[in-house]
Parts: structure tokens; sequence; C-alpha cells
């Protein structure tokens, strides 16, 4: 019977799909309306009687129209609300919420907004961060015991040693953790806050002492990660910063030894550097001007071989200017293109000269120099990238050496010696994956552009190029690789075709991402006009010429599952459609799942299922021009059940959107009737119902805070199932305690 209903043709939109307005007649107010203006107007002027009065008049109505078998007014428990608002001390006002929140006829939203209020308390947070830490700490401890037990299923033999090493790795967790942890910081702060604001309270008073301790921890834990901020620094050869963190450091602790000795060993080698610095900038000139033939001869001949230096060297060899000379002679090399031989020239001068020489030390720095020998600078970033992944494939886990406890060093490595059992028997698995190891440095990428940068056509040029080819194509970024590709004059012109037709494809993809129309637009024209020859570039000028022929002001779509989930939305009060438009017969009609579409101004574009009755075809697109009455009442109601809906559903992420915004407040103001026609004043955000949101059933979270792991390691091939304590999800604000 369903596939049958499913397959029913569904009737076309024939009669007009909006009804006419209801007329609204003026509303005069009642006793319900006065006794609420009067309670407001008490609780303004801070009159409490007159409060009281009001309060008791709108429980009279209620009891009254009980009786006579009419709903109630719904106006008593925002009046309650709006007394407990009134008392002074912040105790009182929350016991009074909790309270209120003990009474049946509250309207969902007020509820949720009732019980924030409730769970604002300080004291309240305070325990439930506590409660968080100790959750933490419990935590790893049964992780460390449930986890190696659990991944012995296979491998029994090795359980007391999958146990010694969580031991240990608990231990060491522990010592590198903060002293506080960020739990327990927003503890303090909630506790302060509460010392604040209530100051006279007992509360505040039995927390002075909590405060005054968690507060000596705080500082001890700052101290502890500036020192050691600070120790890591100095030994980078970061003296700057070590002294900066040092003296950080120093402000927590001010009798800090290790502080004290960090920032005085920092300062020693500023110091030193300064005067090394002030000798070379003082430094006097010497009266010896043999060197000026050289210098000028060099100026003046440019690329040609300078006379002056051969001259130098033929005289002496081993002369005050011996190195210059040679070094002179490496620049017309470079300049007339022998970039191999100029290179090797200002390596023999590197080499032959002593550690005294000026220029020797100017040809090594030259040498080295990334931004003057980025050939150079591209090799041994390919060598480090081998290396390191040779060095994976040896060692695993271990590759980089013993990790950083903030232990001496051969203490370090002692630790690391459980983890030869995973080198060894991961060895296999690790020859698997190598040949698919992928590079994790940018550097041979950065360093092969600057070189083809400066040299186009450099003897290196061509292996340079192919090798950035291959490199963006393994990343599938098909537009840089054609790029490199199309700088080789002798590129397969197959090859080429290929790149092209992937590029074309990239760019029509990303400009179907785009959000913007005007940026869209570009991004398609582009594709259209680069790569007029490809598949992709013939979709793309399609899809432009589309998007210029449909474009509209606004795109702001209501979904049918909002509709239905928000029924006064739909109804005469708001958009006033038809109800046979949403009550799931496809044989009358029916809205499309997309709904219905603000298109700027005051026009609507509503979505009906296709004859055929295919809810995942395309749908039957129709435009209604719209009274500003109509649209203002819409707008209204959208935005009330945004709202609602986001007060209600804590998981709800309402993304701001200013051009919404602005659509919606000139439609409220009855100026929607001129439209911006600026692609960059459109919306394209869409209302959906929560089940579009989160799929057929909702997912939630496990009142139980432990998850059942199934484990399979591809290293030691083993297999686990062990029960795994999920730590607390952190607040919004946590990352404003790490």
């Amino acid at each position: 019977m369903t596939l049958a209903a499913c397959a029913t043709p569904a009737a076309p939109p024939g009669r007009a799909p909006l009804e006419p307005l209801p007329t609204l007649a003026t509303l005069a107010p009642d006793a319900a309306d006065l006794a609420a203006r009067d309670a407001a107007r008490a609780a303004l002027a801070s009159d409490a009687a007159a409060l009281d009065a009001s309060l008791e008049r709108i429980a009279l109505l209620d009891d009254e129209r009980n009786r006579a078998g009419e709903a109630r007014t719904g106006l008593l428990p925002y009046a309650l609300d709006l007394q407990d608002a009134t008392l002074d001390d912040a105790r009182d006002r929350r016991r009074a919420t909790r309270e209120l929140l003990e009474r049946d006829d509250l309207d969902a939203s007020l509820r949720a907004r009732l019980e924030a209020e409730v769970e604002d308390d300080p004291l309240r947070l305070a325990n439930a961060r506590l409660a968080d830490a100790r959750r933490l700490r419990v935590g790893r401890l049964m992780n460390a015991i449930f986890e190696p037990l659990g991944r012995s299923l296979l491998s029994g033999a090795l359980v007391p040693i999958r146990l010694a090493r969580s031991a240990l790795g608990l231990a060491l967790a522990e010592h590198m953790a903060d002293d506080m942890s960020t739990p327990e910081r927003q503890a303090l702060a909630q506790w302060k806050s509460m010392i604040e604001t209530e100051p006279d309270s007992p509360e505040a008073a039995a927390l002075l002492g909590r405060v005054e301790e968690s507060q000596r921890r705080w500082y001890r834990n700052q101290r502890t990660k500036t020192v050691r901020r600070a120790r890591r620094a100095l030994e980078a050869g970061d003296d700057a910063s070590a002294f900066v963190l040092a003296d950080r450091a120093l402000h927590y602790a001010p009798e800090d030894r290790d502080a004290i000795r960090i920032r005085s060993a920092a300062e020693a080698r500023i110091a030193r550097a300064r005067a090394d610095r002030e000798r070379s900038l003082g430094a006097v000139a010497s009266p010896d001007l043999s060197g000026r033939a050289l210098a000028v001869a060099l100026l003046a001949r440019g690329a040609a071989i300078d006379p002056e230096a051969e001259r130098l060297l033929a005289d002496d060899p081993k002369g005050f200017l011996a190195d210059e000379a040679r070094f002179a002679r490496t620049i017309p090399l470079a300049d007339a293109g022998d970039e191999a031989r100029a290179w090797r020239a200002v390596e023999d001068v590197a080499r032959r000269s002593g550690r005294g020489s000026n220029m020797a030390r100017h040809a090594w720095a030259e040498l080295a120099s990334p931004e003057e020998n980025p050939e150079r600078a591209f090799r041994a970033a390919r060598a480090e990238e081998r290396g390191r992944q040779l060095r994976w494939l040896a060692f695993g886990p271990l590759a980089e050496g013993a990790r950083d406890r903030d232990l001496p060093r051969s203490a370090e490595w002692a630790l690391e010696v459980p983890a030869l059992l995973d080198v060894v028997v991961g060895f296999p698995s690790r020859l698997v994956f190598f040949p698919w190891q992928k590079p994790e440095s940018p550097a041979p990428a950065i360093f092969a552009r600057r070189y083809l940068a400066r040299e186009p056509d450099g003897v290196h040029a061509r292996e340079l190029r192919e090798w950035l080819v291959d490199f963006e194509a393994d990343r599938e970024n098909w537009v840089t690789a054609l790029a490199f590709a199309e700088q080789d004059p002798a590129a397969n012109a197959g090859r080429l075709a290929k790149l092209r037709e992937r590029a074309a494809r990239q760019t029509l993809d990303g400009a179907r991402k785009a959000r913007r129309r005007d940026l869209r637009m570009a991004l398609l024209r582009h594709t259209a006009q680069e790569w007029p020859d490809t598949e992709a570039g013939r979709e793309a000028a399609g899809e432009a010429r589309s998007l210029a022929e449909h474009a509209t002001p606004q795109s702001i779509r209501v979904s049918r599952g909002f509709l239905r989930e928000n029924p006064s939305l739909a109804g005469p009060e708001g958009l006033a459609l038809r109800p046979e438009l949403l009550d799931g017969e496809l044989a009358n009609g029916e809205l499309h799942r997309q709904g219905v579409t603000f298109l700027g101004g005051l026009v609507l574009e509503l979505a009906f299922v296709n004859e055929r009755g295919q809810e995942g075809g395309e749908p039957v697109l129709r435009r209604e021009r719209v009274s500003e009455e109509r649209l203002a009442r819409s707008v209204a109601l959208l935005e009330e059940a945004s709202l609602r809906s986001a007060r209600l559903d804590p998981d709800l992420e309402a993304a701001p959107d200013a051009d919404r915004d602005l659509f919606f407040e000139r439609a409220l103001l009855g100026l929607a009737d001129a439209p911006d026609p600026r692609a960059a004043a459109e919306s394209t955000y869409v209302f959906e119902s929560a089940r579009e949101r989160y799929g057929m059933v909702r997912a939630r979270e496990s009142i139980l805070p432990v998850d059942l792991v199934l484990q399979v390691s591809g290293t030691d091939l083993g297999l686990g199932a062990f029960p795994r304590v999920r730590p607390p999800k952190p607040t919004e604000d946590a990352v404003l305690y790490e």
C-alpha cells in the first residue's frame, strides 16, 4: 500500500496555492490584557502590592475560564516569572525559579529559559565542573586498566607488558598534565563570581578558603608551564623568548630557582649578542684601497670575466683579496647562465678558504641560502622528507626519537624501551603502507617554485617542473598541476588534455560550492572561458547562462518539514497556504520538500511534487507575488519560530546571516518592494526541521558515560574489545581557561 501511494501521480497545482488573508479585526483589550498591563506597570514601578493584586486577578481569570471549560490565558506563569525577577537577592530568585519550574502549565520556551537560569547558578556550575574533573581522572585510570586487557583477546601473553606500559603511560600523563585541569579552573572562576556578586551570602564565606587554595594551585600551575616553555626556548636558542617567559614565571613564583637560572642564562646570551653586534657596527674601515679597483671593475664590466680579479690571483694566489677575486669569478658565470659552474666555483671558495676568511663565510651563506640557492634547498628538503619516511619505516613510533616528557633525555629514552615491541611487531604493516606514504612537509614544493621563479629556463627547471606536476597531481590540485605542465614546451599533448579536463572539473566543482552568487558566476565564467574545449567548460557555460537568467535578489528557503513543524507559519496568520498542500496526499497536490523560497521583493517561489509523484525528482516551481502584509506576517512568524527552535534545541546552531536579517527587517517595515539587486546582498539561508537536521532518528548522547570499543590494530594484527570511559564534553567557554 505504501509503494502504491508513493507511485500515485501528483495533481498539478491548478488553483492558487495561497488562500486570501483573513481580515484581522481590531482587538479590544479584555480583562486578561488589562491585568497583564497592570502587572507590567507594577513591576516597573517596584510596587509589590499592586503586582500581587495583578497576579491574583490573573489567577482568578484562569479559574473562571477553567470552570467554564475554556482554555486558560497562559499569562500566570509569565506573571510569576515577572514577580521573581523583582527579587533583590540572587538566591531568592533562583529558589523562586525552581519552584516555578514545578508547575505543569509552563510553555515549552518559558520552561527552557527558566531551566537555563537555574543552571546558571555559580555554585551549580562549579560543582558540575568539579564533577567533570573527577570524571576525567577516574576515566584515565579506568581506561588505563581496561584497554590493555581488552586489546589482548588474541594475545594473552602480552597482558602484563601492556598493563605495565599503560600504567607507565598514566604516570607520565599525570606528570605532563597541568597541576590544575581546565574544569577546575572553570570552577575557580565560578567561585570568584559567587563571592563578588553575593559577598554577604553564607556560601561565599565558606568558599574563601577553597578559593585561596585553588588560587595557589593555579599560580603553581602557571609557574610550571611557563618555566617549561622558557627551558625549551633556551634550548632552541630563542634567548629573547626564554628571558620573557622566565621573567613571567617569576611573577607567579618570585623566588623560583629554575626561572632565575633560565633568565640569567638568557640575559647573558642576549648581552653577548649585543656586544658582538656593537663591535661589528663600530668597525673602522681599512685605509688599504687595494680592493677598490676590483670592486670598480666588477661593477663596470658586469658579466665579463674581470681582468682585475685575474691579475690579483696571478700576482698573489694567497693574498689579502685572493678569496674575493675567486668569488668574483662566479658572478660572470651566473650572469651568463652557467649556474652549475657558478655554484661549483662558490663551493670551491667556501672550501678552500679558512674559517677566518670573510669571503668563505659569505660563500657558505650563499650556498645555504634558500633564497639564493633554492635548488640546493629543494634537494635538502627532499632528502629530509625521504629520511623521515625511512625512519618511520624502520623505527615506527620512535622515528623522531624519544618523546618529550619534560624529563632528562636519558630517562625519556629509558621510558621508550617498551615501545621497542611495537617497532618490531609493526614492521610488516609499515612495510605494506610505505609505498603510499605522502610528503608531510611543503618545503620541497616551496623551494621548487622559488627556483622556477628565479630560473624559468635553468638547468634544473624541467626536472623540478615535472616533480611539481606530479606533486600537485598527487594532491589532486589539478589547476596548479596544469599551470606547471603548460610551462614545459615539450609537454605531452595527451597528458595536457587530461590535466585540462581535470582542472576544469575542479574549478567547476569549486564554483558550485560558492555561496555568493557573484563569486559563483565569476568562477563559472572563468571555467567556460579558460577551458571551452572541455566537458566541464561547456557545463560551466550552461550553468552561468542559467544563473544569469534565473538570478534573484534573495534565496531564503523554508523547507516543507519546517512548515509542518511550525503550522502557524503555513496557516492563515502567516503564508496562508492551502491546507491540502501539506497533508501528505499527492493526489490533491503536495508541496515539495524544498518548500517555499523568498526570492526578494514581494516574490515567493513554491516548489511542488512533480506530476509523476517523485519526491526525489525535480520539483514543479511556481512563483507568486504577495502583498506586503502577507510577507510581513510570514517573516514575523518565521523569526519567532526560529527563535523558539533555538531555545528548545540546545544542539541547534543558528548561523548568523546579515543579508537575511536585513531582508527580514525591510519586509517588516514594508520596504521589501524595492529589493537590493547586488549579488553580495543575496542570502541563501535555509530553515529546516529537526528531522531534516538530524535524520530520521536524532542522535542522542548516551546517559551512560561508557562506550564499548571494538578495535582492530593493523600494526600488530591485534583484536580488542573493552569499555572506555567517555570524557565529559568541554563547555563552550572552556577555551578561555586552557
